[in-house]
Formats: C-alpha cells, sequence, structure tokens
C-alpha cells in the first residue's frame, strides 16, 4: 500500500512541473532545428542567386554577424549544441534558453529575407523565451539544485507557483492557433479559403515530379498591374514547396482527399474553426485539454499527410494538458474497477 502510495505522489509531483518538463525537452527540438537551419544558412549566405533583405530582427544586429566563413560556423555550431544541452539540463538554463531564442530569431530571420518562412520554431521560440522569464520553468534542473545547495535556502521547494506563466505560454499557443485562422480569412480572400481549394493544392503532391518535393514552385500573376510586379517582371506573389510527404501510401490518400470536392471543404472548414476557437483552452481544464488533444491530432494528420510534423508544437501542447484532471480521472476508473472485481468475489 505504501509502494502505491508513493507511486502516485512521484507521478503528482512529475505532473505539476509542466512548465520543467517542457524547458527540459523543447531546447533538444529546436537545437536540432538550429543546427539544421546553421548548415542551410551557411551554404546560402554570399551565394549570388539570392540577396539577403533584413527583416525587423536582423536589421537590428551588425553585419559583422552575417559573415558565415568556416571559423564563425563552428563557433555557431558550438554555441547552439552548449545552449541546448544547458537549457535542457537547468545548467545557467534561464541565460541558455535566452541565447537559443536569440539563434532562432537570428538564423531564421535570415531565411525569412529571402522569403522562406518557416514555422516550425515561431511559437517553440516564443515559448522558449517565455520559459527563461516565467516562475516554475527550472524546478527540475541543476541550478534549482545548485541554488538550495549553496544558499541552504529552506524556503527554496517544488511548492505551486503563480499560475501567470503558465497561462502566458496558454497565450502564446492561443494567440498562435486563433492567428493561423484569421489568416486564412484575412490573405485567403475571405471565405473563399473554405472551399478547399487551396488545402487540395499542398495535398495534391505537385512537386512528387521532382527530387523529393525539394524544387520550389514560383506563383505569378499575369492579370496584376506592372505597378504591382514589385518583385519582377513574372508578377511573383508566392512560392511554396508544397508536400513533402514521399511515402507512396499517404501521397495515395492525399490525393484520394484532394480529389474531393466536399471533404476537401469540410476539412478547410473544420481547420479553420478549430484554429479561431483557440481560446476555448482558458474556459476550464476539460475545454483546455479537449482542445489540446485535438492540436496534436491536428499535427499529426498534417505530418502524415504532408510530411510536416511540427513535433515541437505537439510537445508543447502535450505538456500543456492539464494532466491532474487526466490522471484523476484514470484514479477514479481503476477505483471502480476494484470495487467491482471485489464485489464479484464477495458474491462468489
Amino acid at each position: 500500500m505504501k509502494f502505491s502510495s508513493n507511486i502516485v505522489s512521484a507521478i503528482r509531483f512529475v505532473i505539476n512541473q509542466p512548465l520543467s518538463i517542457l524547458r527540459l525537452l523543447l531546447p533538444i527540438l529546436i537545437g536540432k532545428k538550429l543546427i539544421s537551419e546553421l548548415r542551410f544558412v551557411s551554404e546560402l549566405i554570399g551565394a549570388p542567386d539570392y540577396q539577403l533583405a533584413k527583416t525587423w530582427f536582423t536589421s537590428m544586429l551588425p553585419d559583422s554577424l552575417f559573415i558565415f566563413d568556416a571559423s564563425t560556423t563552428a563557433t555557431y555550431h558550438s554555441l547552439i549544441i552548449m545552449a541546448t544541452i544547458g537549457a535542457s539540463i537547468g545548467l545557467l538554463g534561464r541565460l541558455n534558453m535566452v541565447i537559443l531564442a536569440f539563434f532562432s530569431f537570428f538564423l531564421y530571420g535570415i531565411g525569412e529575407g529571402i522569403g522562406i518562412f518557416d514555422h516550425h520554431v515561431s511559437l517553440p521560440t516564443q515559448v522558449l523565451l517565455a520559459l527563461a522569464l516565467v516562475p516554475g520553468s527550472m524546478k527540475l534542473s541543476i541550478d534549482y539544485i545548485l541554488l538550495k545547495y549553496f544558499y541552504k535556502n529552506n524556503n527554496i521547494g517544488f511548492g505551486k507557483k503563480p499560475k501567470w506563466g503558465l497561462n502566458l505560454i496558454l497565450m502564446l499557443v492561443a494567440l498562435t492557433y486563433f492567428s493561423a485562422g484569421l489568416s486564412k480569412l484575412r490573405y485567403g480572400h475571405g471565405i473563399h479559403w473554405m472551399d478547399g481549394a487551396t488545402l487540395g493544392f499542398y495535398l495534391n503532391e505537385r512537386t512528387s515530379l521532382y527530387k523529393q518535393g525539394d524544387i520550389q514552385l514560383i506563383i505569378g500573376d499575369s492579370e496584376i498591374t506592372e505597378e504591382e510586379k514589385w518583385k519582377d517582371k513574372f508578377g511573383f506573389i508566392g512560392h511554396t514547396y508544397a508536400n513533402y510527404q514521399t511515402a507512396p501510401k499517404f501521397i495515395a490518400i492525399s490525393g484520394y482527399i484532394a480529389n474531393s470536392k466536399s471533404l476537401l471543404m469540410l476539412l478547410a472548414i473544420g481547420s479553420v474553426m478549430f484554429e479561431l476557437l483557440a481560446f476555448i483552452i482558458f474556459i476550464n481544464s476539460k475545454y483546455r485539454n479537449i482542445y489540446l488533444i485535438s492540436a496534436i491530432l491536428f499535427h499529426i494528420s498534417i505530418g502524415t499527410l504532408m510530411g510536416i510534423s511540427f513535433r515541437q508544437y505537439q510537445l508543447i501542447c502535450f505538456c500543456l494538458l492539464d494532466w491532474n484532471l487526466i490522471f484523476d480521472y484514470i484514479i477514479s476508473k481503476l477505483k471502480q474497477v476494484k470495487y467491482l472485481i471485489y464485489s464479484k468475489l464477495q458474491t462468489i
């Protein structure tokens, strides 16, 4: 009985540290993406085909940071690895999270400067920066242990922390999904995005004739005026890499969906409504769990059909679930099963 009680207490302890668990795992996923992006950017800088336009963040940085020679690239690589490890284990954790967030804004800002908008780390970087500032993210860390040991502070414990840190990160999640739905309506010609045509374009695997879908599709509009051709004479309005999925069975499923207008419309309307309802996570824990689990399934389906996993988003949603509510539900069901078994045995 005592053993089972200790197990329950241990589980309770872990699920009451959601921000620390998120801090432990999220830097690893972000660090991995940053190493890949650093490799891409180091090859990109100086290429004659691309002219870098600085974004809001990169425009604030000195030009010396944009010299990606072998030595500088190696230095950046080492800093990212050290910051990833430090942030994850919680050794100078808050500082290392800020460093990782800086490299994310920096490297992905360079990509945005040539028109590549990779959303994989947009929300995760904001969450990482928030974790560097809010209470409760460093409870399971080396910093916390050292602080308790050297200062001999008995007031340092694992008690409850203010909820505003968790609520801030939940707000970032809600704003991200809500703005995604709003942008579909704003830039997708209003409700016309929900006719499914845009979704069908992405699902249709139009780059499958090329090497693993790595070829860009340049989108132009011959109807626009000369004044609107701000990029070049072709009326460039956007570009896409379309569908990254290369597995034949999943491409077949995507193709089936893309050829069904009614199914496309249903999925398009459903995705917009799902994103616009993001703020229901603040109603109560039940709605929060329903929405976050739906978000995880949403990204799993996108990963299956389009080869875009958004693992960082899934991790964030997973850690932000109200695990106490889930655990209490499981315990209550186990007690019911135990009671039923006991009742059956009593009747024998």
